[in-house]
């Protein structure tokens, strides 16, 4: 399930990407782990590159510093999209990005 539609593409934090990884690995990745994932991602039979090309060790170590920079996300879940007009923190860590509990209240908060 995606975003809502809009005019613009989905966005999304690389936080909520490296969390996925973490859930389908059991623990946080190191640069190569994630590299080794990003680039062979499996989704049923298919396999692809989630980045839409390869990715190199150092590329995967500057995303998992940069947790809280906002990409265009096809296949962004509705918790994990990030709104046009939503102030994200610079330095945001790694634990409030990838907290499902914040995004969870922030999308309840939402809806009322």
């Amino acid at each position: 399930m995606a975003c809502a539609p809009t005019a613009l593409p989905n966005k999304m934090m690389l936080g909520f990407v490296v969390r996925r990884c973490s859930v389908e690995m059991g623990h946080f990745p190191s640069a190569e782990e994630f590299a080794a994932w990003a680039n062979h991602c499996r989704e049923g039979d298919r396999v692809f590159k989630l980045f839409g090309r390869l990715i190199t060790v150092d590329e995967a170590r500057l995303i998992l510093r940069h947790p809280a920079r906002v990409v265009s996300a096809r296949g962004a879940a509705p918790h994990e999209c990030v709104l046009p007009d939503e102030d994200i923190p610079a330095k945001a860590s790694l634990a409030e990005v990838i907290s499902i509990a914040a995004v969870r209240a922030r999308m309840k908060a939402r809806a009322k």
